[in-house]
């Protein structure tokens, strides 16, 4: 059998920010929804 595969499947949309700070800085990813996706401190 068979299966048909986009050529191109649709790419998942993301967003990503960093708040910095004078001793940390934070980034964080959220997907279309806002589901945070991960963070990270350093």
């Amino acid at each position: 059998m068979t299966s048909i595969t986009p050529e191109n499947p649709p790419m998942p949309e993301v967003a990503g920010g960093v708040d910095t700070h004078q001793d940390t800085h934070t980034a964080a990813m959220i997907d279309s929804v806002g589901r945070v996706l991960g963070t990270e401190q350093f």
